[in-house]
């Protein structure tokens, strides 16, 4: 029933946080596709306005070549009346003004320039004309969107023929589009971002179902291959210790109270992990050790004591065979240093041992000097705790031994009143705890 209700309550956390990162992550694309759609629709409509704008300067240069040609007035008279005709025919029509018009010959310094005084923003108009350079003879046409005090502006230049069609001088202008033409380009704009931004959106509904149907396959097999090397891990760990003693509650009660200093600790989920792996195979390179050195009844010879020591070496052979066991490797390589370098199989000292076999020695320790054993009885929780303290410095991290202090008296109640199922039971809510986590980084 508790495996039922924790796969329950995954399962909703699963969902839950795909829901929110799917929503996340539409609004994201929709606001990115929206932002990339309103940069392309603005300089589009700017560049329809620039064309129109440039359009017109174009009839008033050819209108002021025909006036040249047909009146046979001077360039500036025949400029002055057809940019009074265009001013004309364009009344009424409210797409906007020209706030600044100037024709530059190019035989001549001085220039003819018409302004709207009144337009608000005819200063900053005028430093930006003083601000450009002088058309030459190999300057060409050109219209471009400019923002005078952010407002949008067209700003266009088209050079002034003869009759014999050369270039006698430019016309430049600058178009101020209505507050009509302003907001239809707005309301444009509004029309597509949000287009767009629905289509986004409704992708994303619509991909949904599919999504969640996906992740809820690779959420099952995810969980499924995670039970399954749980399930194996356990197994392995209790085959090896049954073949070391009569009884495999030593790897579950380490493990539980390592991961109770860890907590104590303020260690992270991933470390807490490691921790779990690494107690439970802490021992697990003893199947590499003949049986009548790991049977023996006696004390081992130093010869013998050399050879057990191999199952270290043995226990990582087999760790570094799986990538998913890997970060076992800290307690399965150093769970016998102590902390004054007199360990082995490296003889490491202080910090230099990995803080996850520092925790693990402790627990691994005192679970030692409170459980039953063939050739002893259990010791009380003072006396143990005293053998313990005995180790500060020498064979245990002092800072490891203080955090030990708040947790032994738990832990202690815990194996003293509870039978080993109980042990078990709590240990398989911790194991679910950590590694639903672990799962749930999957997606």
């Amino acid at each position: 029933m508790e495996r039922v209700r924790r796969s329950v309550s995954l399962h909703r956390f699963v969902y839950r946080t795909l829901t929110i990162r799917l929503a996340l992550m539409a609004l994201a694309a929709g606001l990115v596709a929206a932002a990339a759609v309103y940069v392309a629709e603005e300089r589009t409509l700017g560049a329809q306005v620039a064309e129109e704008t440039h359009g017109e300067v174009r009839l008033l240069a050819i209108r002021t070549q025909w006036a040249m040609r047909e009146s046979g007035i001077d360039r500036n008279t025949a400029f002055v009346q057809a940019l009074d005709e265009r001013a004309a025919s364009r009344h009424g029509n409210g797409r906007g003004e020209y706030v600044y018009v100037r024709f530059s010959p190019l035989a001549e310094s001085e220039s003819l320039e018409r302004r709207d005084t009144g337009y608000a923003l005819a200063d900053e108009v005028l430093r930006f004309i003083h601000s450009r350079p002088r058309p030459s003879l190999e300057t060409g046409e050109t219209a471009e969107m400019i923002f005078l005090g952010d407002r949008m502006q067209v700003y266009a230049v088209v050079p002034l023929l003869d009759q014999d069609q050369r270039t006698v001088g430019h016309v430049q202008v600058v178009f101020a589009p209505s507050e009509a033409t302003l907001a239809t380009m707005a309301a444009t704009l509004r029309r597509a971002v949000l287009l767009t931004l629905l289509i986004v959106l409704a992708t994303s509904g619509l991909l949904y179902p599919v999504i969640v149907h996906l992740v809820g396959k690779l959420s099952l097999f995810s969980r499924n291959l995670l039970e399954a090397n749980l399930e194996t891990l356990s197994l392995l760990a209790s085959a090896i210790a049954k073949r070391d003693s009569d009884t495999d509650m030593h790897n579950f009660r380490v493990t539980l109270c390592s991961v109770r200093l860890g907590e104590a600790m303020r260690l992270g989920g991933d470390e807490i992990r490691a921790l779990i792996k690494g107690a439970f195979l802490h021992d697990v390179g003893k199947i590499g050790v003949r049986d009548n050195i790991l049977l023996k009844a006696g004390a081992l010879a130093e010869e013998e004591f050399d050879l057990m020591k191999d199952h270290v070496r043995h226990g990582l052979d087999i760790v570094r065979g799986s990538a998913w066991l890997r970060d076992a490797i800290p307690v399965v390589a150093s769970h016998h240093e102590k902390f004054d370098g007199s360990g082995y199989p490296q003889g490491l000292a202080g910090e230099s041992i990995p803080l996850l076999a520092r925790i693990f020695a402790v627990a691994d320790v005192f679970d030692a000097l409170i459980s039953r054993r063939p050739y002893k009885q259990p010791l009380s929780f003072a006396v143990a705790m005293t053998v313990v303290r005995q180790g500060r410095g020498s064979h245990f991290d002092p800072a490891v031994l203080d955090a030990f202090e708040a947790v032994a008296p738990k832990f202690h109640r815990l194996c003293a009143t509870k039978d080993d199922e109980a042990v078990r039971a709590e240990l398989g809510k911790v194991i679910a705890r950590y590694f639903s986590e672990g799962a749930v980084l999957l997606y």
